[in-house]
């Protein structure tokens, strides 16, 4: 390769890591979603975090993919394979992969304990003298449980399409029909231990059938995502480059197209091929022939319609995927792109929008952070189990020596224990008891972020009464919404990005979040803080947490105090405020349901006049 070549692959090799993200900011990612995941994992279920943020991305369209994986089921691949003890499960299931298709199973009943029998045998279809856990009805069960999800393949997803959750059996032992990859012929990668390392975690198996099959509803997909999630992880930065590459292309020029004729799942496993099969360098100097390499082998699977399943190779992905027309449009378009790879590149959307952000910012560099992974904390963290959720974090941070990260964790967990029932009490005459509790897990909150910890003391004040008090932090946390300041989301641009990266280098990453970040105003089920003026905005079948704008909250609870205060020209000054907010969109996210709400908390403040 000679110089221009090189020079060529670096520049392009960078100009990714400012869009995709840095080496430094992809650990960050990784080591956040482990901590959650770790705090997250309880006596019942493991937490997976899989999907492009599992993986260490944060491309646009990624959404917050989790696997519950419900300890006590245990499958197993024959009765052979069982302990000599009793298992310890309450439910057991044998694979019967008779007459599936390669990559599939059903999951026979073995043994059910009484507890479970109330659970899941409303998921149990009887076929050839055999009860079997059915695909469609457990997914259907868990959807139930979950009013305000929408069934999306084996998924629950949210209907702003920003989070999936699918329920998952494990089988700790790798299954017989991959057990060819542990010794099949390879270059240098995956090297042993990382072999062994994916082997040890075995396999998932998730609710979806294979697609034509007279068995359809009663079979399972096993699934590797921990196994892939481990081999993406060993991903040098190049190598993960050129998948994050692909995958852009995937989205803004292949599916603007073709629709989902090809999903990211393919690129993974033509990628895990390409990794195991070729001898060149995975180096930012060689990035173009690198990607260029890829690009050809994608062509080359679409074009012989073979996609081969990277751990069970019997299972060819692109059987029946395309009818020939299909197939035909799309080898034009990648033929294309293959043909004048970098115009298609600098043309999607994603490049764009970096480009057009570059040229319009008064920032002299820009780059994406890891930014919007914090706020999956705050997404996830309500549902912590005190105390052993503490220490699980403790040890995973500390064990990755990510200590910024434990500090981040920590104080969301506060933000979650200023709210906890057992420190809010309606019976409880003592304020100041109560007040003393919560102010221990406030000086924590406030660095994750000042302006929630404030509003929910304020709240706190609100409660009992105090409505002078509350008025005064309400008015200090109103100074502190200023427009230096960012609303976090999982979708912050990159000059927002860039400005957060500035601040975590110069000051660190609590200094950063507890004077520079605003989230939303997030209450919890039961809700023993929102002031009951709100009540009627709680859905108490579906909300465990309802997220508020955060200006908004602050301003309808300033009104609520004059109210009881008796201020009525005071009330027509707030309930101007209110409004102005609203129009303006201050510090109103423009995703999920947030307009709403704040459109319904001027309504009932409205009422009140």
């Amino acid at each position: 390769m000679n110089l221009e070549d090189k020079e060529y692959s670096l520049q392009i090799y960078q100009y990714l890591c400012d869009i995709v993200g840095s080496k430094d900011v992809v650990k960050t990612r990784r080591s956040t979603i482990l901590a959650v995941d770790t705090a997250l994992s309880n006596t019942d279920h493991t937490l997976i975090s899989s999907g492009s943020k599992g993986e260490g991305l944060d491309l646009n369209g990624s959404d917050y993919d989790v696997m519950l994986v419900d300890k006590h089921v245990g499958v197993y691949e024959s009765i052979h394979d069982m302990p000599s003890f009793s298992p310890s499960h309450e439910l057991t299931l044998l694979m019967d992969t008779n007459l599936t298709k390669p990559g599939y199973t059903k999951l026979s009943v073995y043994d059910i304990s009484k507890s479970y029998s109330s659970i899941y045998m409303e998921c149990c279809e009887t076929f050839q003298m055999k009860s079997y856990i059915s695909c469609k009805l457990f997914r259907e069960f868990h959807l139930y449980e979950d009013y305000d999800m929408i069934m999306h393949g084996p998924c629950s997803s949210s209907k702003d399409g920003t989070f999936d959750e699918v329920g998952t059996f494990q089988c700790k032992k790798w299954v017989k029909p991959a057990r060819q990859w542990m010794n099949r012929s390879r270059c240098t990668w995956p090297e042993y231990e990382l072999i062994q390392s994916v082997v040890e975690h075995g396999i998932l198996f998730v609710p979806i059938g294979c697609k034509g099959s007279v068995t359809e509803d009663l079979e399972w997909r096993m699934s590797f995502s921990v196994a892939e999630k481990l081999l993406i992880h060993s991903f040098s930065h190049t190598q993960l480059l050129c998948y994050a590459l692909l995958k852009i292309l995937l989205n803004d020029i292949i599916k603007q197209k073709h629709e989902d004729l090809i999903c990211s799942y393919f690129l993974k496993t033509i990628m895990f091929w390409i990794c195991e099969e070729s001898e060149h360098q995975w180096i930012p100097e060689m990035f173009v022939r690198c990607f260029m390499s890829c690009l050809t082998r994608f062509i080359y699977c679409v074009e012989y319609e073979t996609c081969l399943h990277y751990f069970i190779p019997d299972n060819n992905l692109f059987e029946g995927r395309f009818v020939f027309e299909e197939r035909q449009a799309l080898l034009v378009t990648l033929v294309k792109i293959h043909n004048t790879p970098w115009y298609y590149v600098f043309h999607t959307a994603t490049f764009e929008h970096f480009i057009s952000a570059r040229i319009n910012s008064f920032y002299p560099y820009l780059a994406v952070t890891s930014l919007s992974c914090l706020n999956v904390p705050c997404m996830m963290v309500p549902m912590l189990e005190s105390p052993t959720a503490f220490k699980q974090i403790l040890i995973r941070s500390v064990n990755q020596q990510d200590k910024h990260i434990l500090l981040h964790l920590l104080s969301n967990s506060a933000l979650t224990s200023m709210q906890d029932f057992r420190h809010v009490k309606e019976s409880n005459k003592s304020f100041y008891s109560q007040y003393k509790i919560i102010l221990r897990y406030f000086k924590t909150g406030v660095y994750s972020s000042s302006v929630q910890a404030w509003a929910l003391l304020a709240s706190l004040f609100y409660k009992y009464d105090r409505y002078m008090e509350c008025i005064q932090i309400l008015n200090y946390s109103l100074s502190k919404c200023t427009p230096g300041n960012i609303l976090i989301n999982l979708n912050n641009d990159i000059v927002e990005q860039s400005i957060f990266q500035d601040l975590k280098q110069t000051i660190g990453l609590s200094l950063t979040c507890k004077y520079f970040i605003i989230r939303d105003v997030s209450m919890l089920e039961p809700f023993q803080l929102l002031p009951t003026e709100l009540s009627p905005l709680i859905n108490k079948k579906i909300d465990y947490i309802k997220l508020f704008p955060p200006v908004v909250y602050l301003h309808v609870l300033h009104y609520f105090c004059l109210h009881h205060l008796g201020d009525t020209s005071g009330k027509i000054f707030a309930l101007r405020d209110l409004e102005l907010t609203i129009r303006e969109r201050y510090f109103i996210r423009e995703c999920g349901n947030n307009l709403a709400i704040a459109n319904k908390c001027f309504s009932i403040a409205k009422s009140m006049l």
